[in-house]
């Protein structure tokens, strides 16, 4: 006969050797996994950081029958968010009532090892909904990460779905020519023009982040984004401290002057394309083509095989297709998912929205409809 041994363990990001630990046994890692990144969101103000680990063995009474052993192992990095805390529940409910989960800016979801088999999926249930329980965790949101695909796994679980958002960029970096011969011709008569301009790139550990600061807020001034995308002082001196050498910036100069930049995660396989800026008079200069291209050299110097881009805020908007020049077959489709544990509490929320601003549409098609 057989038995089953499970391990469910929740990691705080207080245990920050714990938690890099288990996410660095798991063989093609991403830095969107580790303590440091998660923790970065929890000085944003993203709620608390928790790292979800579970592991299912169906093992041979005969400890010496290894051949016979099936393991699967996953694990997955979420902000834990009191509810109550959100502006459009002001007054209308208290803190510490209903809480929800939530992947960290960027991707996230599963990481696997071996097979999410039905019964590994059922084990892995019964915890997760007793975990949720007894923290009065509602629903959980996923951003799930496009170079894993890895919504599919997920897509089986029960009072769960998964959407398609849109396509993601990713720059194959695997062969040094190829950076180039993937392009499409436009953009490589754009680097091509950066470099006749006389534009030039460098890059650091953060040694200007007073230089990349500006330039990225910015950038964010002129684009109107919401008051999210600004990230106090503090955050990035963490990231630089804490995830040194998981951290490039990049910098476009032209005429003396920082005029772009880019803030880049990697490890020894995946590199990230984060946070960018660009000052609006100098867009002409083609400074951003040539960034990412000097970029995707650097990458395949440190052996790392993509650069994932991301997407556009919108499917096929201008940001997406800007990156998309950089690699004419690199699309990935970018997946959203839900689960909720608790479907009364659920409803609940969503009354008490209703009560609160009557023009509330209790059906609209966010995944977590209580956060519209």
């Amino acid at each position: 006969m057989a038995e089953s041994n499970v391990i469910f363990e929740v990691v705080p990001s207080q245990q920050n050797s714990r938690w890099n630990e288990i996410v660095r046994s798991f063989a093609h890692w991403d830095i969107y996994y580790l303590n440091e990144y998660a923790h970065s969101f929890e000085i944003h103000g993203d709620g608390e950081a928790l790292l979800i680990y579970f592991v299912w063995a169906d093992r041979a009474a005969d400890a010496d029958d290894i051949q016979e052993q099936k393991e699967c192992r996953l694990c997955y990095a979420v902000m834990k968010k009191d509810i109550g805390r959100d502006e459009r529940f002001a007054s209308a409910l208290q803190r510490d009532v209903w809480y929800d989960l939530e992947t960290p800016y960027g991707y996230g979801g599963f990481l696997l090892q071996g097979t999410f088999t039905e019964a590994a999926r059922e084990s892995f249930e019964r915890e997760m909904y007793a975990f949720a329980k007894r923290e009065k965790i509602v629903s959980q949101f996923v951003r799930f990460y496009p170079v894993y695909r890895n919504d599919i796994p997920y897509a089986g679980l029960t009072d769960s779905k998964t959407r398609y958002l849109r396509d993601t960029i990713y720059i194959d970096t695997t062969d040094k020519e190829n950076i180039m011969v993937n392009m499409d011709s436009k953009n490589r008569n754009m680097v091509r023009k950066a470099v006749k301009n006389g534009v030039s790139i460098c890059h650091d550990k953060g040694e200007h982040l007073d230089e990349f600061i500006q330039i990225y807020e910015a950038t964010m001034a002129h684009d109107h984004a919401a008051a999210y995308y600004y990230f106090e002082r503090e955050y990035y001196e963490y990231l630089i401290e804490h995830m040194g050498e998981h951290v490039e910036f990049f910098y476009s100069v032209y005429e003396g002057k920082y005029i772009g930049a880019a803030m880049f995660f990697y490890n020894g396989e995946y590199m990230h394309y984060h946070l960018s800026g660009m000052y609006a008079q100098y867009r002409s200069t083609a400074a951003t083509n040539l960034l990412l291209y000097e970029a995707a050299l650097w990458a395949h110097k440190q052996g790392i095989r993509l650069i994932h881009l991301g997407g556009g805020m919108e499917a096929e908007d201008s940001l997406f297709g800007f990156k998309k020049q950089f690699n004419k077959k690199g699309r990935l489709p970018f997946y959203v998912g839900r689960t909720i544990f608790d479907e009364q509490s659920y409803r609940e929320l969503l009354r008490l929205r209703k009560e609160k601003d009557n023009s509330f549409d209790m059906e609209n098609g966010f995944m977590i409809q209580y956060r519209r």
